[in-house]
Formats: C-alpha cells, sequence, structure tokens
C-alpha cells in the first residue's frame, strides 16, 4: 500500500478518540473536526500539495490526515497537549521523517526555530490565542530577514474573521484590520457550522488565507504605526483630536491632512500609515 492508502486504512478520528480516551480540555481551547471531508476540503483550499507545512493544533490529526492524502511534503505539528501527540504516533509510522512531531506552545516558539524557509502554516487555532498568533506570525516575518512563510491558512472564530477582512466604515474594523491589511492579502475560504466540530462551540468558524506581504503595503515604521492604531482603537468611539491628544492630537491630524473630528473607523490603512509618518516627522 502507498502512503494514502495506510492512512485512509487507520482507525477513524472518531475512533481514536474514543480509544485513547481524548476529552476535549476547555483550557487548551480544543475543538477537533472528525470528518476527514471536511479536513480534505480545507487541504485542498491550502493547496497542500508538494508543500512543507507547520500545522499548529493538530489534536488527533485528521487535519494532518488530509494534507498528506493531499500531497504536502513534510508536516512539523505543533501540539501543546501531550495526549494529542500520542494520538499521533500511529500517524508518525506511516509518515516517518515526513512528519516531526512537537510537544509544545506555538505561542513560544519562534518561527525562525523551523528553517529552512519557505514553509506555509495551517492549522484549526485555539480561540482564546488566535488573534495573538497571527499578529506574532506577521510582526516575526516582517522583522526577520529570512523567515518566508508563503501562506497561512487558519480555521478561527468567524467573528475574528470578520474583523480580519473589514474595511473601514464597517463597524467590525479595527486595529487588527488596518494591522492585517498592513503586512498581507487575506480573505475568507469558507465557512464551517458548529456540527462539524466536537464538542460544537457555541459559534460558527470560517477558514481564512492570509498571504503575508514582501514589504508592508504602505511605507511605514511599524512600531509607531501600532502605537498609533492602539491609541486610535482604544478610544474608538471618541474623535481622533482627543485619542491621540497625548502625542499631539489636532496639531498632528493637521500635519496629516486628516479631519480632527474623525474616528478610527474612518480612516484607511493608507490614512494610519500617513498619520503615523507624520508623527515620527515632528
Amino acid at each position: 500500500m502507498d502512503i494514502n492508502e495506510k492512512i485512509i486504512s487507520l482507525p477513524t478520528i472518531r475512533e481514536l478518540i474514543q480509544n485513547s480516551k481524548l476529552l476535549p480540555k476547555k483550557s487548551l481551547g480544543q475543538n477537533f473536526i472528525l470528518d476527514l471531508n471536511i479536513t480534505n476540503k480545507i487541504a485542498q483550499l491550502a493547496q497542500c500539495s508538494h508543500k512543507d507545512i507547520i500545522e499548529i493544533g493538530p489534536g488527533p490529526g485528521s487535519l494532518t490526515r488530509s494534507m498528506f492524502i493531499e500531497g504536502a511534503r513534510s508536516i512539523i505539528a505543533i501540539e501543546k497537549d501531550k495526549r494529542s501527540i500520542n494520538c499521533l504516533n500511529s500517524l508518525k509510522d506511516i509518515c516517518g521523517d515526513k512528519l516531526i512531531l512537537i510537544n509544545g506552545d506555538a505561542l513560544k516558539l519562534p518561527l525562525d526555530n523551523f528553517a529552512p524557509f519557505p514553509k506555509s502554516i495551517i492549522g484549526n487555532l485555539p480561540y482564546n490565542i488566535s488573534s495573538r498568533l497571527l499578529t506574532s506570525w506577521l510582526k516575526q516575518i516582517h522583522y526577520s530577514q529570512f523567515i518566508f512563510i508563503e501562506n497561512i491558512t487558519i480555521t478561527i472564530q468567524k467573528e475574528l474573521a470578520d474583523r480580519m477582512v473589514s474595511l473601514n466604515g464597517n463597524k467590525k474594523y479595527g486595529r487588527l484590520s488596518v494591522f492585517i491589511d498592513l503586512l498581507s492579502n487575506t480573505h475568507k475560504l469558507l465557512e464551517l457550522t458548529p456540527s462539524v466540530f466536537y464538542p460544537e462551540p457555541k459559534v460558527f468558524s470560517s477558514v481564512v488565507s492570509i498571504n503575508p506581504l514582501k514589504k508592508p503595503r504602505y511605507e511605514v515604521n511599524l512600531k509607531t504605526f501600532e502605537k498609533i492604531t492602539m491609541l486610535a482603537f482604544g478610544q474608538r468611539r471618541k474623535m481622533l483630536r482627543t485619542s491621540l491628544k497625548s502625542i499631539g492630537g489636532s496639531e498632528l491630524l493637521r500635519k496629516a491632512d486628516i479631519d480632527e473630528t474623525m474616528r478610527p473607523e474612518n480612516l484607511s490603512t493608507k490614512d494610519f500609515c500617513n498619520l503615523s509618518n507624520t508623527y515620527d516627522q515632528l
């Protein structure tokens, strides 16, 4: 049998969970996808074929199996839960050196640990750390000379996905929206109902594709950009002349040719870059 046939012949994910008594832990944000038809679709959308992949939170391995079935060249699977690592050992026996299992916290593992590059990142992320993981990855890619992530495909809470792709003027538009827009091309691929997960979450989920840009969409100092967007959206109901008062307020806005009565949701990513560059020139 070839690798795909061996993978398909493994016990189902549901059987694996039952045999291993792998009860999902709420503290780890675990919601497993049991249906390989769903994970196969995600792997197809992520275009796994002939790619080297970093998988975040494989759990019992449904998406891991699907990525190999779709032709992934290699997978580094990072899993915090030792019980899930044990569930992946049967897949490791089949895939050998193509599958590297790391029992660790993705938040504490820098991307440069996983050289050589390029690689892609794929994962069904715990809802409670999705935003922190994504912003951390994009910062690392931005500041590094050699980290090259071709694509990030993640399953996250729909509400977060909506915030990521929102445009100015939308009520879901915020600091994350402009940060993501500055450093990537991002779009939603698929929506998933709670019923495809075990246990069922109370919210819908989205599969999102993020393509990191080689350089920011507009020239800007990222630290200044983060400072200004944090101040602006930290008081999003107030006019910018008030929320930015500590760094120049009305004078800063006048020099940047921005109406001081605007609120942060009225400004585009380009506007915030202009504002940041004006601040740096003061």
